[in-house]
């Protein structure tokens, strides 16, 4: 389909205003060299080219058919298309699921008809396709992008449009283009899988606004990612722009948060907007794999060289003191009063010279694993001069084998500079803090790709029959709410420490069940009319005594009873009263494109007021779950501030990939908190939870 050596453009037509006659211009405009054949029954040549009435009266066979009709006679289209043999399908006609219910019903006989002819398509809603490598502009855009090594799929055809023309602006080479649209039949998953193997594609560049199928897009971009860099930006991460984009492609937008842990574990690194996209996605492209933490900065200006320092803190790539030997080496390109530390300061007497010699030195170096050029503009020096000796010093050293970027501060003839350093593959931005962000890029994405690829393993110690038994039980009665002793057996089943308890029918078994816990003990309301216990009164703590046992049990049914007069009452739960501990949570919720997903965070204030959580989908490892409670802000709690003992972070890794498999292996669970959890310094115990069901 991206590399047609024949293509029916049916709606062709010879009116220059109508979208049929754009896609046949754009591709005799790209210089494809594959035959052309446009189908209008009304028209006996377009632009040159002989008109067919049908598809099915061209003689020859069709690699692709791009589709310009009217939604309502599409289906009969793509009939024709299936008896004619062709293989792909790019649908620009839009009118369907992005409408609503009845161009849902389209869109769902359009693919119905295309699989039962073994056609794959792209579409609809789209603005169509481009192929640099080959001269293939199968859309109305305005014309063929720059050419360079990005795949970019996008699922808005306006914005694809407009970012076709920005590429030659901003000179970020692309080998495809995609317009995705309502993604009928063909994904991102597929195309992020088709990219991974395509010689002519070095990164992968996406814009999502939904995705289809978020597991299959999790676990084909874990494995793509360790091949080539995937980018995306994710439009609708606001409640007001996910709400835009369902209406934009008929797709879901998910939870932002799920998207963010998404990207984190499959290695999709994640574009902030659309220049961060571009930056981000051409530095990899035109650079190879940074092999180390350590890198320099010269410049030619103190004040650059500490913006950029600060921004190397930002990004996660601080500035790394070097070596004496290598200080003395840059010593002999500059004056007395210039700085060989890290930045090199080769001073604003700096010349090409001095410059093409410092990189040579850094290029040369077995410390250094990346590089930043900084200049800025002085009188007594040429930008382009400046730019044409750095690229000599990496083409005298063989070519860039380590990544080199360079940021150019000035006007016109900077701009000039900068755009021909482009145009010779060399990563070029007017800002010292875009450079570096795209260093560390380059960084962060060579250390995950030389991380092997963790496919999540079950834990022991599992008894997954008494887990069914809690769920169905419930649900035959159904209840939509798990008892509080229900979800903590449930937790239990799969190896979490609970508190100890029991459920008390009376007075006198509340007593007997605490005297056998042990006091401190807490008594709790058990009702499935009682969700939030304690806004009720129906619960109470620190309990010492058997007296206190009593008055507490009376107490709970009174306040029950007065807030919500028709409860049924299951009992009074008699746990133990766990030792204070760090209060952390452990949740999950389903998400309607990844599924079940896990949350861990500090309980209390933290959760409640700071929102310090973070998220994975779920099935996770230990591993990926330690990672999780080191990416909180308050990490430093758990790892042992202000001289206390650290706490213990391998039981609580355990426990939440034990509840990751818990959701995961339980589809029926739809919202899990386990909260508070008391952590310690050995082991952890959870003091409360809440399970919530749905018949899958």
């Amino acid at each position: 389909m991206l590399d047609p050596k024949s293509i029916a453009v049916i709606g062709a037509s010879r009116n220059p205003e109508k979208i049929g006659y754009q896609v046949v211009k754009n591709l005799l405009n790209a210089g494809y060299e594959g035959k052309i054949y446009p189908v209008n029954p009304n028209a006996d040549e377009i632009l040159g080219l002989k008109a067919y009435p049908s598809v099915l009266d061209i003689p020859d066979d069709i690699d692709l058919a791009v589709i310009v009709v009217p939604a309502k006679i599409v289906p009969n289209v793509i009939e024709d298309c299936g008896k004619k043999g062709v293989n792909g399908l790019v649908i620009i006609t839009s009118g369907f699921s992005e409408i609503g219910e009845e161009g849902k019903e389209l869109e769902e006989k359009v693919v119905e008809i295309a699989k039962r002819y073994g056609m794959r398509i792209i579409g609809p809603n789209v603005v169509g396709i481009c192929n640099t490598k080959h001269k293939v502009n199968a859309s109305f855009a305005m014309g063929m992008p720059y050419e360079g090594e990005i795949a970019l799929v996008s699922q808005s055809g306006a914005l694809g449009v407009a970012l076709i023309g920005r590429t030659w602006i901003d000179r970020v080479g692309l080998s495809k283009f995609i317009s995705i649209g309502n993604m009928a039949d063909l994904n991102f998953s597929d195309f992020v899988e088709y990219f991974k193997d395509d010689h002519e594609t070095k990164v992968i560049a996406l814009y999502i606004e939904g995705v289809k199928d978020g597991r299959r897009f999790l676990e084909v971009s874990a494995e793509s990612s360790k091949v080539k860099p995937i980018i995306a930006l994710k439009a609708g991460l606001s409640k007001r722009g996910a709400s835009a984009a369902m209406s934009h492609t008929g797709s879901l937008a998910g939870s932002a948060e799920v998207y963010k842990a998404a990207f984190k574990q499959s290695g999709v690194i994640m574009a902030e907007d659309l220049t961060d996209l571009f930056v981000k996605a051409n530095a990899l492209a035109l650079c190879p794999r940074m092999k180390g933490d350590n890198w320099v900065i010269i410049t030619n200006g103190g004040g650059v060289g500490v913006l950029s320092t600060d921004a190397g803190e930002k990004y996660g790539i601080p500035l790394p003191d070097i070596p004496e030997e290598l200080k003395n080496e840059f010593r002999k390109c500059m004056p007395e009063f210039g700085s060989p530390k890290n930045p090199v300061d080769l001073t604003g007497m700096a010349t090409e010279k001095e410059y093409k010699e410092a990189l040579k030195i850094a290029l040369k170096s077995d410390f250094v694993d990346g590089i930043i050029v900084l200049y800025c503009h002085t009188a007594h020096t040429d930008p382009m001069e400046i730019a044409k000796a750095i690229k000599e010093a990496i083409d005298e050293e063989g070519g860039m084998k380590k990544p080199v970027i360079v940021s150019f501060i000035g006007g016109k003839e900077v701009y000039d500079a900068i755009d021909w350093l482009k145009e010779n593959k060399i990563p070029a931005y007017d800002a010292p803090e875009m450079a570096v962000k795209a260093l560390a890029t380059i960084r962060h994405y060579t250390k995950w790709s030389e991380r092997p690829l963790i496919k999540p393993k079950p834990p022991e110690g599992i008894d997954r029959e008494k887990a069914r038994k809690i769920i169905e039980k419930a649900l035959s009665e159904g209840r939509e709410w798990l008892f509080e002793d229900e979800a903590k057996e449930l937790l239990a089943s799969y190896g979490i420490r609970v508190t100890k308890m029991r459920i008390a029918k009376t007075e006198d078994e509340a007593v007997q069940y605490a005297r056998e816990i042990g006091f401190p003990v807490v008594l709790k309301i058990v009702s499935p009319d009682v969700v939030h216990k304690s806004d009720v009164g129906g619960v109470k703590v620190d309990i010492k005594s058997e007296d206190e046992v009593r008055r507490a049990y009376n107490e709970i049914l009174e306040n029950v009873k007065r807030h919500v007069p028709n409860a049924r009452i299951e009992g009074i739960l008699v746990q133990e009263m766990a030792p204070w501990g760090t209060e952390v949570i452990i949740g999950s919720t389903r998400d309607p494109q990844f599924g079940p997903t896990v949350m861990f965070g500090l309980g209390g204030i933290f959760v409640e007021i700071l929102k310090d959580v973070t998220f994975r989908v779920a099935p996770i490892e230990k591993e990926q779950a330690k990672e999780m409670i080191e990416e909180i802000k308050g990490y430093p709690i758990i790892a042992g501030a202000r001289g206390r003992k650290p706490l213990d972070k391998e039981t609580l890794a355990d426990a939440i990939s034990r509840v990751s498999w818990l959701v995961h292996e339980n589809p029926e669970i739809i919202e899990l908190d386990a909260n508070p959890v008391f952590l310690y310094e050995k082991g952890l115990i959870v003091a409360d939870a809440r399970v919530r069901l749905r018949r899958s």
